[in-house]
């Protein structure tokens, strides 16, 4: 976590963030979400909680809807032009996530803003005007801009516009401080420098780590098929954090558990000097993760759940069942998306080519089938799901 307060300047970050969840003046604090997905992941789950936590202090929260932005794409960690999405995928994107991230947020001191609001009613003067705030060798000293520059890839006008578009949310909303995750920083600073472009108190940035995926190599998202869905089954997330790398987890444990810092250093020491084993640290990590989301109950069960399928290798003894009533044909993908077994049927198709799927512990790789050969057997999609089929 950083807490910048110059650009020159990273100032006892722990510290200090507390040090301003504590403020006596009532803050406003602003969240960006660009709804470019339509679920919420782990890895925006935990910028969420913290906002939360502003909440709980007291201080009022404000959290954007980048229903403009995410027509230009945030270009950050981009090694090429992004694709423009469309207004119906957007909507769509929309009508997924908030609903999830209102059920996270208390509701007496949330504001949810869109930024089409005021981004699309921007005159050509107004924006000859935030154009100005900025200039070219501003936009080139970010790394990803001055990357792609020199490698002489293409790097649309549009592009320089959206950390102009994120900096003007600050000030349609009078930001205190803006919250991100570590590659937001530099739109983050630039918001400051714009808010005092008109005349506004420059917000303090807040920035915190990026949750890396299940692969263990890029960051949480969705467009990497590397994520944890906290919309998922308890099951199915705990047994996801069990997947990640042993290295990965200290990340997870500061942004999505309440445990204190030297708590969080000492397990670690104690991993390194093999006085603690990873795999119950891991274990307890996905405790905390799933009575958070759910409750105390459910992570008892999720990881006694774990531990009787994907250690003990046992087929568990209570599992779905889902009654067809006729003899028909089944496309595989839209029949596990249809049934919420998988989110989506291009997921099911994946899992499927991939050997993920199997009848009575066999391999079945084709995506159609009959019924009949479905009517009483374990079906297992992936290491943790079983279902069973009946016929009514």
């Amino acid at each position: 976590m950083k807490y910048i307060e110059e650009r020159s300047s990273v100032i006892n970050p722990i510290e200090d963030y507390k040090l301003l969840l504590k403020s006596k003046k009532k803050l406003r604090v602003k969240l960006g979400v660009d709804p470019t997905a339509p679920d919420v992941t782990l890895g925006w789950y935990s910028v969420i909680r913290a906002l939360k936590k502003f909440q709980e202090y007291g201080h009022d929260v404000i959290l954007i809807l980048g229903e403009f932005t995410a027509k230009v794409g945030d270009p950050s960690g981009k090694s090429e032009t992004r694709n423009i999405l469309d207004d119906d995928s957007i909507n769509e994107n929309s009508d997924g996530v908030l609903p999830i991230i209102k059920s996270i947020l208390h509701q007496d001191n949330l504001e949810i803003v869109s930024n089409k609001d005021w981004l699309s009613k921007l005159s050509i003067n107004d924006m000859m005007s935030l154009a100005s705030s900025t200039t070219l060798a501003q936009m080139l000293e970010r790394e990803d801009f001055s990357n792609r520059y020199e490698n002489k890839n293409p790097i649309s006008l549009l592009e320089f516009f959206y950390p102009l578009f994120q900096g003007y949310d600050s000030v349609a909303v009078k930001s205190d401080i803006e919250i991100g995750g570590n590659d937001q920083l530099w739109n983050l600073m630039l918001g400051r420098d714009i808010q005092k472009y008109y005349g506004l108190n420059p917000q303090v940035a807040i920035t915190f780590p990026l949750l890396i995926g299940t692969d263990g190599k890029k960051k949480m998202s969705q467009s990497y098929d590397n994520y944890i869905s906290i919309s998922d089954s308890p099951e199915n997330i705990f047994g996801k954090i069990m997947s990640i790398p042993d290295e990965t987890m200290w990340d997870y444990f500061l942004m999505l558990t309440d445990l204190k810092l030297d708590v969080i250093n000492e397990y670690k020491s104690n991993v390194e000097n093999d006085k603690e084993n990873p795999f119950n640290l891991k274990k307890m990590l996905g405790e905390l993760i799933i009575t958070e989301l759910f409750s105390n109950d459910d992570a008892s069960k999720a990881a006694n759940s774990f531990e009787n399928v994907t250690v003990n290798k046992n087929i568990p003894d209570e599992m779905k069942e889902i009654i067809l009533k006729n003899d028909i044909s089944i496309h595989l993908p839209k029949f596990l998306a249809e049934n919420g077994i998988l989110k989506s049927s291009s997921e099911g198709r994946r899992l499927i080519s991939s050997g993920g799927f199997k009848i009575n512990n066999e391999k079945y790789e084709k995506l159609d089938i009959n019924s009949e050969d479905l009517i009483d057997k374990t079906i297992q999609i992936g290491k943790r799901n079983f279902i069973r089929i009946i016929k009514k």
